[in-house]
């Protein structure tokens, strides 16, 4: 740490997690979205700057709705099981079912890192365009998996409309619940589904390069 860090106050990350009303789990993943500055002292402890915690709760005060990313998750999560759960018996995620573990295991993690991504877009108090490059990059790595598995592009879209669905279907809900006004519903959705659009702009480059290169 430098000389200025060390005279600045700093909280652990169960303080931290009280005073802002969130999970340890939150506060972590908004440390390491650069939302809070944090460091890792010698025996492992993550701290966290007080002054942005107490920005953060100034920000949340004037901020009405403003939920918890691990329940955005948790509900984000249960849309999507259901939703391919239904494509699965209607036969629509024929193309997946000789996929190999690993390649499947790969395809959850990614889809845990779009409503990771999802959850702290919809809860962050900071500009949208900061998770641009996230979602592109996840975009991507979606693409990546899936031509390496010969996975047609066609049901690559039809799969990522599924999560797209749900995590829109979330939104909705979240919007209802914090009694958004009509604009700033409408305003909201935009937002998400550009960042939605970003992802799957990601994924097309991937298969765009891949049959030129072919």
């Amino acid at each position: 740490m430098t000389d200025e860090s060390q005279a600045q106050a700093w909280l652990s990350l169960g303080r931290a997690s009280r005073l802002l009303g969130v999970s340890h789990s939150t506060v972590r993943r908004w440390a390491d979205a650069g939302e809070i500055r944090s460091y890792r002292t010698s025996g492992g402890h993550r701290r966290i700057l007080e002054e942005d915690v107490r920005q953060f709760m100034a920000q949340s005060s004037q901020a009405a709705g403003a939920v918890d990313t691990d329940r955005i998750s948790e509900l984000a999560v249960g849309r999507v099981k259901r939703r391919l759960n239904r494509r699965r018996q209607t036969h629509d995620m024929d193309a997946f079912a000789g996929l190999d573990r690993p390649t499947r295991e790969r395809l959850r993690f990614i889809g845990r890192q779009l409503v990771d991504l999802f959850a702290r877009f919809v809860s962050s108090r900071t500009r949208p365009d900061r998770f641009i490059d996230d979602a592109r990059g996840i975009g991507g790595e979606y693409g990546r998996t899936l031509v390496g598995a010969g996975v047609t592009l066609t049901d690559a879209v039809m799969t990522f409309n599924a999560l797209r669905h749900s995590l829109e279907e979330t939104a909705a809900q979240l919007a209802s619940e914090a009694q958004q006004g009509t604009d700033e519903a409408v305003e909201a959705m935009e937002s998400i589904l550009g960042l939605a659009d970003t992802v799957l702009e990601g994924m097309a480059q991937v298969y765009e390069e891949s049959l030129a290169g072919a």
